[in-house]
């Protein structure tokens, strides 16, 4: 019970790097001996030390429990090896919840801790840590970014109305707790028509994620975007733009740095996997698509997304000529099926989180 206690503490601070770590995971430490907490830690962002570290720089006693809710590394990257530090700092035992995906580290930190004496338990909570770091294990495993689709509905499922109106489908607490998650994630995702149509900022304007980095994705197969649009405007070290068009597309003109120009995709658009390849090679562990119903479909059709996200307002909106949820659909012996849901309740609505 003692183990389980201090793993749950040291979720908890991992949990505290959420958005500012990727493409590392989150990680969080607590150096224990004696039943009390005599160090703890966590990976606050990208390139800085890593929750073992942060947890023993002050501890001086020889003989700690240390539970970690990842693998600690037996290589160089940013920083130097955590399982050297472990060593030098005489730490007893180490409780990891999992083993690091990452093809460098993966049971090589084990190994070469037990090697020096150190005794390693893996697996305790190891379900809540896989939760915290989907983002990273699938970067690591598949070589793609987590995608999570997003959007805000009414309670029939209703992305506009009928005059394709869809910035008060929800009201302003919801928008303003949707607009939040972005802070979650690596970048943010929208269809051309969207960034057309909205001409939204895609950046963060909540101050509690502060100076947090954000790729602002636009899918513009023809290459029709306007450079004055919002998109191309604003703090592009902070939330720099990314976009992709057609190899086929007759504009070939480069408007941002990272201007990609891709297979096209099987009945228009362009080719996902491909985008989601070269946003891999970019550093970028996670998506949120925010629409609008173009880009969902595709997501869905080809399987694409790990989670979905719905602001789902307590109204009905209706009329044949609303822009669906899911409008080419499916059948109902082939739904789209969510393992695991959350369901927060709102004065106006509902928020529905749901894992593929």
């Amino acid at each position: 019970m003692e183990d389980i206690k201090f793993m749950k503490i040291a979720l908890k601070l991992a949990a505290q790097g959420m958005g500012f770590t990727e493409p590392n995971p989150m990680v969080g430490a607590a150096a224990v001996k004696d039943g009390r907490i005599i160090g703890a830690g966590y990976h606050h962002r990208f390139g800085a030390d890593h929750a073992e570290r942060t947890a023993l720089k002050n501890v001086t006693e020889p003989g700690t429990t240390l539970y970690v809710t990842l693998e600690p590394c037996p290589h160089f990257g940013k920083t130097p090896p955590c399982v050297d530090f472990l060593l030098e700092k005489k730490v007893r035992r180490v409780v990891t919840a999992m083993l690091d995906p990452n093809p460098l580290v993966n049971g090589k930190g084990v190994r070469k801790l037990e090697e020096n004496g150190v005794p390693v338990d893996v697996g305790l909570l190891s379900e809540m840590a896989r939760k915290l770091n989907r983002h990273y294990i699938k970067y690591m495993t598949s070589r793609m970014p987590y995608v999570t689709l997003k959007a805000g509905v009414s309670l029939d499922g209703k992305l506009t109305d009928k005059f394709r109106n869809s910035r008060w489908v929800t009201d302003e607490t919801m928008r303003r707790l949707s607009h939040s998650l972005r802070g979650e994630f690596s970048a943010v995702m929208v269809g051309v028509r969207t960034a057309i149509d909205d001409d939204p900022l895609l950046n963060i304007r909540e101050p509690a994620w502060g100076d947090k980095k954000l790729f602002r994705i636009v899918l513009d197969t023809h290459n029709r975007l306007d450079t004055r649009l919002h998109i191309f405007n604003g703090d592009r070290e902070q939330f720099p733009p990314v976009i992709f068009s057609s190899k086929e597309a007759e504009n070939k003109t480069v408007k941002v740095k990272q201007h990609f120009f891709v297979t096209p995709g099987v009945g228009g658009g362009v080719d996902l996997k491909e985008v989601l390849a070269i946003l891999y090679q970019l550093g970028i562990a996670s998506v949120l698509v925010e629409g609008g119903g173009g880009i969902f479909n595709s997501f869905l059709e080809e399987k694409l997304y790990d989670e979905i996200i719905l602001a789902a307002a307590g109204t009905l909106i209706g009329g044949k000529d609303s822009v669906q949820l899911f409008s080419r659909g499916t059948s109902v012996s082939t739904p789209i099926l969510l393992k695991e849901r959350e369901i927060t309740v709102l004065e106006s609505g509902y928020l529905i989180r749901g894992y593929r």
